[in-house]
């Protein structure tokens, strides 16, 4: 980012919408890499430095993988029960009461992890030779341990997961008249430890977000490519317990084990525009087959959050119910066709 725009970018500070507990610090209009962030804002985790070795005490950060893309084709909504039973009583979801945003996150599985790490390789060491490539451990997954990777989740114990695609379509149809959503680069938000980059998606037809940057397919912390979303992590560990080697004459990697650090982390959000009073809906069914039941994360964002046992016996009720339904319907047609 060029230097004349950090200086002119400032850090404004509000509540979250739903836990008025929780401050963000947010810079809008721009998804600003978290080494540029620091020259405008600082606390105990961002005001670390990264080593290129072993790091040797808490104060500093050891040696990690970064960047690191990440390309993401699932996205979910995760929510608390009361949540549940809004959506599935109105059939699909509502924007923020003062936002008008539907929230959702990428989901990154261990497929996307060995993809990720396969570019990071062939990035540092593009002539690596096949005996080498084959000889390579894998090493990336020392490193995924931030929320953004994590199955629990700090926003409730229930996970909508549907592919980008599928939302973006349904989104299409039901907001946009057929046409293409808009994507933005809406705003930077930094929690305690935790650096989220929001990605606006609005109707053509919306003009409210007009001033925030159209978002790229190419360079930049974010970026859109055929239906999936590109993730630059620059931070993607929890706790720094592992240090990367990267031996440039071997041309392969080590992880070795260090005495950890507490850094920040990155994660990515998608924010879907969503009209005061509308509903993003799917069928009952959809729905009832994205479902998940997930465990809770400290600290909680969400409250109350209840364990994983409990939220997996509500989400098999809710399956059941929606096998019977079928089932009835199965039974009914087939009276039908003998009538």
């Amino acid at each position: 980012m060029a230097a004349h725009r950090i200086a002119k970018t400032e850090i404004k500070h509000r509540t979250n919408e739903k836990n008025s507990a929780v401050m963000e610090h947010y810079v809008s209009e721009v998804h600003m890499e978290i080494d540029d962030l620091k020259r405008i804002y600082s606390n105990k985790y961002l005001s670390k430095n990264v080593l290129l070795r072993n790091a040797p005490n808490w104060s500093e950060v050891p040696h990690y993988p970064r960047p690191v893309e990440f390309c993401m084709g699932t996205v979910a909504h995760v929510t608390t029960k009361d949540g549940l039973d809004g959506i599935l009583g109105s059939g699909g979801f509502k924007g923020g009461v003062e936002s008008s945003l539907l929230w959702w996150n990428p989901v990154i599985g261990p497929e996307e992890i060995a993809a990720a790490e396969q570019r990071y390789l062939e990035k540092h060491f593009p002539d690596q030779t096949a005996e080498k490539k084959s000889g390579q451990k894998p090493f990336l997954h020392n490193f995924t341990t931030s929320p953004a990777f994590q199955v629990e989740s700090r926003y409730g114990n229930f996970r909508f997961s549907f592919s980008l695609l599928d939302v973006l379509q349904a989104y299409s149809t039901q907001f946009c008249g057929g046409e293409k959503p808009v994507f933005r680069v809406y705003e930077t938000v930094v929690f305690s430890q935790e650096v989220m980059y929001v990605v606006l998606v609005h109707s053509p037809n919306v003009h409210d977000y007009d001033v925030y940057p159209k978002l790229g397919d190419d360079e930049g912390v974010c970026a859109y490519q055929d239906g999936k979303i590109m993730w630059r992590a620059q931070a993607i560990c929890e706790t720094h317990r592992s240090y990367l080697n990267e031996n440039r004459d071997e041309k392969q990697v080590h992880v070795e084990i260090a005495k950890g650090a507490f850094y920040v982390w990155d994660v990515v959000s998608l924010a879907l525009h969503v009209p005061k009073g509308g509903i993003f809906e799917f069928s009952d069914e959809r729905l009832k087959t994205a479902l998940t039941a997930c465990g809770p994360a400290n600290p909680a964002i969400n409250k109350p959050l209840m364990s994983l046992p409990v939220a997996e016996a509500i989400v098999m009720e809710i399956k059941a119910t929606c096998e019977y339904d079928k089932s009835a319907d199965t039974t009914d047609e087939l009276k039908s066709e003998g009538e």
